[in-house]
């Protein structure tokens, strides 16, 4: 019988009272055959603060029995129970004595606050978007591509899932305690508002496959579900009649400038982040600390929650979890803190087909010809007059993966064949791999050391990051341990065809194409591999153990110590900023911020190195680095001005605010937004989509030197006179966005960035990676301000004494999705005002903090 006990803090007397629970409309009906009780809420008064409820079974049975003495036949032992209590801002500890338990309370206590947040992901992770919101509100063609390449739900599971192990417990159980909230709150109880679900018709009781397709999704996030990957693989249509022309005459410069305006495309959009590991050497206790920061969206399934799971002596984990997954991603516990960065190495890789002249259905692979296959996808599509009707899309498989076509990019790289005669198919690494990542994650998780946690990073389920961590010894660690293809660099010499030549050089080697005629092509292994994975194993890794420090910014492994570069190591472990080659202004300020700690020549304390509050007011220092290489520069042109024309009239403007502003962001500064929207049109006009970097080297005054990363490229050429021309225009555009958006250049940065909860605007610090702000937020320029929806997410700076973790954390986008909730905006505001929420992670700790009743939970 389901039952909670709400334990109620600092009641006098021991009584227990109970009563059932009316049904709600939108409660489970029970299967044939089984009666399903109604909930009992039993209210236990007078338990002292500081004690855990601990009743034996026997005084368990007792009670039941007083409180339900009109039932005949007691009910069988139940299959969960878990004890769920909350601390300031919303978050819950949730423990329990097995993994089924301990899902389930984690799903009714995240139910309560995003269950339709999660709901939402699931419609569309299991492929029936389509079906409940028609195409309007759906995405049929992400629900074709995810069904092709996840299955239906049956088989999926008869596929991927292992029933018996502690990751499908947990999952199946975190689904039974989210069922349990909607049979509570019942359909026209759930929450309103723009992430709400009150009355829809899209809401349904879920199972564990529904959450472990959800996970997948997760898992190709960086890959095959990346927005124009899915159109990649829905594009072909099969064999048509275009004319083949022979590679040499494609329009090479077509093609680069095809891949110059997409290359965002390729990029991982939904991931960002900053990492700081610190070792004992660099700090003032001894002891490691961690900064994680990642950036993510702060709506829908890529946001995070927080959490605190407990399975006494087994499990015991802090952090944040992404909405509807049930388990800890970023976080620490009573010795190690962990976080991610999003790594911008090699996830995919294409093959080129040698197709046969005489049925384009067949490709070359060695001296035979082997067959394309079709396989026909079916989902169900909602009409306008609320019938269902089935479509069936084709879809095409060679033996690396699907058939995809790269036409949308570019028309050489359209039809099949293509112009060349040729057709590309594509392997992704992270294929069918959710279990493994799910297994590790809880690994990471029950790790006490670096070495630990470094022996659960083996198995390589970590999907599309750099991984960072610091532990209560003083150790820190960086690893590129994530899925890559493994692919040697003499493979990516000796298998790339002409038309991938052009690929690589003008997507920065972000594409790999190989010859997919030859066998001595197909992804090779380590003795440490994954079994039949194709990936690099753990030893291959570029990673660093270190007592000093390390850091990312999601360039490559190249500075995770800008005193110690890691090199010797293939673009395929990280393209992005790969080995002396330029890095983002935002990776640069990160290390420069570091030596400016370590020599204590940053104002964050007389003694160098770190403490916890040093690390927490280096998150906030808000720097835009871009500003401080080039903002002298830009002044000083504009004192060559005399306002003759138009442009030059709002140059002259733009640099009168710009000179008295204190190049941060900051709530209270001012002109920060004259700055970020000229900064904008610099990148337009000079920058690139696949680097994220201004390269031209007519710009700069110092150009990049890889013998000093951090300060180069630095400065404008004033001698150039189109420097001085695109300075003046970039100033003049940048004013004019800004006066037709109503903002006045001068206005207080937290008046021009804000985000608005139930009616009230919070203001947000922090600014633009692209310009070099180390806490990044993503610009949304609209009328009257910016509008952010993404940035600085879950942020956890954490460190250890004696006895336990201390970590210090903020939620930006705040614990609820429900507006109704009074954890719905409380971290947001907190945010704004650069405070930092006390994460109890120890019993005394969590007892002081606590609000409310503890909750057990039952069925």
């Amino acid at each position: 019988m389901p039952s909670y006990l709400p334990r109620t803090a600092g009641a006098t007397g021991n009584s227990l009272s109970c009563r059932r629970r009316r049904r709600h409309r939108g409660d489970a009906i029970a299967p044939r055959g089984r009666t399903v009780a109604p909930a009992m809420w039993c209210v236990r008064r007078g338990t002292p603060q500081g004690r855990h409820l601990r009743v034996s079974s026997a005084i368990g049975f007792l009670l039941w029995v007083a409180a339900c003495s009109s039932n005949t036949t007691p009910d069988p032992e139940p299959r969960y129970r878990a004890e769920i209590q909350r601390t300031a801002y919303g978050i819950p500890h949730v423990k329990a004595d097995d993994w089924g338990s301990l899902g389930y309370g984690y799903g009714y206590a995240y139910a309560q606050d995003n269950f339709c947040v999660a709901m939402h992901a699931i419609v569309f992770a299991t492929s029936r978007s389509a079906e409940f919101l028609g195409e309007a509100g759906g995405d049929l063609t992400a629900d074709f591509v995810l069904r092709f390449l996840l299955g239906t739900k049956d088989e999926f599971a008869e596929n991927v899932l292992n029933r018996k192990s502690k990751a499908f417990l947990l999952t199946e159980g975190f689904a039974a305690g989210m069922n349990r909230y909607l049979r509570e709150a019942g359909v026209d109880g759930l929450p309103r508002g723009d992430q709400g679900c009150r009355g829809a018709d899209w809401v349904y009781e879920i199972d564990a496959v529904d959450i472990w397709m959800l996970i997948a999704r997760v898992v190709l996030s960086g890959s095959s579900d990346q927005s124009i990957v899915r159109r990649a693989i829905f594009a072909p249509t099969g064999p048509d009649d275009a004319a083949s022309t022979n590679v040499g005459d494609i329009d090479a410069a077509a093609l680069k400038r095809a891949f110059r305006d997409n290359g965002h495309y390729f990029r991982h959009r939904d991931g960002g982040s900053n990492a700081l590991a610190i070792g004992r050497d660099l700090s003032q206790t001894g002891r490691g600390l961690l900064l994680g920061n990642p950036h993510r969206g702060w709506t829908g399934p890529g946001a995070f929650h927080q959490l605190h799971l407990t399975i006494p002596g087994e499990y015991d984990v802090a952090g944040a979890a992404l909405h509807g997954i049930p388990w800890v991603g970023i976080g620490f516990n009573g010795d190690l803190a962990w976080t991610h960065t999003t790594s911008f190495a090699t996830r995919f890789t294409l093959y080129e087909l040698q197709l046969n002249p005489d049925d384009p259905l067949q490709y070359r692979y060695e001296d035979d010809w082997r067959d394309i296959s079709a396989h026909d996808v079916a989902v169900d599509v909602r009409l306008d007059d609320g019938s269902l009707e089935t479509r069936t899309h084709a879809f095409y498989r060679s033996h690396f993966g699907p058939v995809v076509g790269l036409g949308e990019v570019s028309s050489v790289l359209a039809g099949w064949p293509m112009p060349n005669g040729n057709l590309f198919t594509f392997r992704d690494a992270n294929a069918l791999r959710s279990t493994m990542t799910v297994d590790q994650y809880l690994a990471m998780g029950q790790a006490s050391s670096i070495e630990a946690f470094t022996e659960a990073l083996r198995d390589i389920g970590v999907p599309i990051f750099h991984t960072l961590a610091a532990d209560r010894h003083g150790d820190a660690f960086y690893g590129e341990v994530a899925a890559v293809p493994h692919v040697s660099d003499l493979q990516r010499q000796d298998c790339a065809t002409d038309l991938g030549r052009l690929l690589a050089a003008f997507s920065n080697n972000a594409l790999i194409t190989l010859d997919g005629s030859s066998a001595d092509c197909e992804w090779g292994e380590d003795d440490d591999s994954p079994p039949d994975s194709g990936l690099y194993g753990y030893e291959a890794r570029p990673k660093r153990l270190t007592t000093d420090y390390v850091g990312n910014g999601n360039d490559s492994y190249w500075l995770s110590n800008a005193d110690d570069p890691i090199t010797g190591f293939s673009p395929i472990f990280g393209w992005l900023g790969h080995e002396n080659t330029q890095q983002s202004l935002r990776t640069r300020i990160g290390h420069l911020m570091v030596a400016e700690r370590r020599d204590a020549s940053d104002g964050l304390g007389h003694a160098p190195g770190f403490t916890l509050e040093s690390l927490k007011a280096f998150m906030y220092q808000n720097r835009v680095y871009g500003a401080e290489i080039v903002l002298d520069d830009v002044l000083a042109l504009c004192t060559a001005l005399d306002g003759s024309d138009a442009d030059e009239a709002r140059a002259i403007q733009a640099c009168e605010v710009l000179d008295a502003w204190d190049r941060t962001v900051d709530v209270e500064s001012r002109g920060a937004q004259v700055f970020t929207e000229f900064w904008r049109e610099i990148h337009r006009e000079l920058g690139s989509d696949f680097n994220v970097l201004i390269e031209s080297r007519n710009f700069w005054a110092v150009d990049f030197d890889p013998a000093d990363p951090l300060n180069t490229p630095r400065g404008i050429d004033r001698s150039r006179r189109s420097n001085r021309k695109l300075v003046v225009e970039s100033l003049s555009r940048a004013v004019q966005r800004l006066l037709d958006a109503g903002i006045a250049l001068d206005a207080p940065w937290g008046e021009v960035q804000f985000v608005t909860r139930n009616g009230i605007d919070i203001p947000i610090h922090g600014g633009h990676a692209d310009a070099g702000v180390y806490g990044h937020i993503s610009p949304s320029l609209s009328a009257g301000g910016y509008r952010p929806r993404r940035g600085n997410s879950y942020i956890q700076a954490v460190t250890w004494d004696a006895e336990c973790p201390f970590a210090e954390t903020i939620l930006l986008s705040s614990q609820s999705s429900d507006p109704d909730s009074p954890h719905f905006a409380d971290q947001t505001e907190l945010y704004g005002r650069k405070a930092w929420v006390s994460f109890p992670y120890c019993a005394a700790h969590i007892e002081a903090a606590r609000i409310g009743d503890i909750m057990v939970l039952q069925e």
